[in-house]
């Protein structure tokens, strides 16, 4: 039972996000369109950044093993930026909003995930030491997400894969790597 409530506050959530901002939602509206009450709410969730945090983590972690092999940077921010687009207007609320952090914190998790996977696949194991291996996630990710974040800021409009495509091919020609696909 406490599953399916989970679900329902969730779905309820969602829908309710699709329509108005976050700043606008009270967790009266949740469940009064969930048909539950208040107490049980609030014991599930203490509140609503931490119920929008976990819609976020799990939408992240479901985004994640729908791409168990990454072999380029350039699938690495199409993944990012996939989930950004699966919800784009409730996304766009929950950006726009005081609980920025909570998306911007689930995004660099992708990011890190999608990049790190990208390095598993595509770059030879013995290709740096472990040290300089983090140091490159690292530098990959935030990169990821700065695009991301920055394609968020201009409107989510849908020239990302080109830009970033644009951006990959002006670094081969500055920094020419064996290992950047």
């Amino acid at each position: 039972m406490s599953q399916l409530t989970q679900k329902a506050i969730q779905a309820s959530f969602t829908k309710l996000l699709d329509s108005k901002p976050i700043d606008r939602i009270t967790i009266k509206d949740i469940t009064s369109d969930c048909g539950i009450s208040r107490n049980t709410f609030y014991y599930h969730y203490s509140d609503l950044p931490a119920l929008v945090e976990e819609i976020l983590m799990d939408s992240a972690q479901e985004l994640i093993k729908t791409y168990p092999s990454i072999d380029s940077l350039e699938e690495c921010v199409n993944v990012g930026a996939q989930f950004v687009l699966q919800n784009k207007r409730a996304v766009g609320h929950i950006y726009n909003s005081s609980h920025r952090y909570i998306y911007e914190r689930c995004l660099m998790k992708v990011c890190h995930e999608v990049v790190a996977e990208y390095f598993s696949v595509a770059i030879p194991q013995n290709a740096f030491s472990d040290e300089e291996r983090e140091l490159l996630i690292e530098y990959y990710k935030c990169v990821s997400f700065g695009i991301i974040a920055d394609w968020c800021d201009k409107g989510m409009k849908d020239d990302y894969a080109d830009s970033f495509k644009k951006l990959l091919d002006l670094r081969r020609k500055m920094l020419p790597t064996d290992f950047v696909k």
